[in-house]
């Protein structure tokens, strides 16, 4: 009997942060930890959060969280994609619709 090959894709989550304040967004995306997807987009905007206030990072993002704090953010699991060529076009789709304040990529 074969062994099936196991899967290689992955499922992926595109996620909104929402500056209340400002009411500035950013898009992003993270790869799922299982079906944890709110967990996921949590630990992903911790590493956000980590780059601006610990390690100094220069990005609209970070810049907002240095000014507002991080309590002033809403985090919004948008879509899980399968794949990770589909997530990152579904991810530049929306970055280019959307316009979002907060990203660098895509401007």
């Amino acid at each position: 009997m074969k062994n099936r090959k196991r899967r290689t894709d992955r499922n992926y989550v595109i996620y909104k942060l929402t500056c209340k304040p400002t009411g500035e967004i950013y898009i992003g995306l993270v790869v799922a930890t299982g079906r944890a997807f709110t967990r996921s987009v949590k630990n992903r905007f911790r590493g956000h959060t980590r780059d601006a206030l610990e390690y100094g990072r220069e990005a609209p993002l970070s810049d907002a969280i240095r000014e507002h704090g991080v309590k002033s953010f809403t985090r919004e699991a948008v879509e899980i994609v399968r794949g990770k060529k589909a997530a990152h076009a579904y991810e530049l789709g929306l970055i280019k619709g959307l316009q979002p304040e907060l990203n660098t990529l895509g401007k």
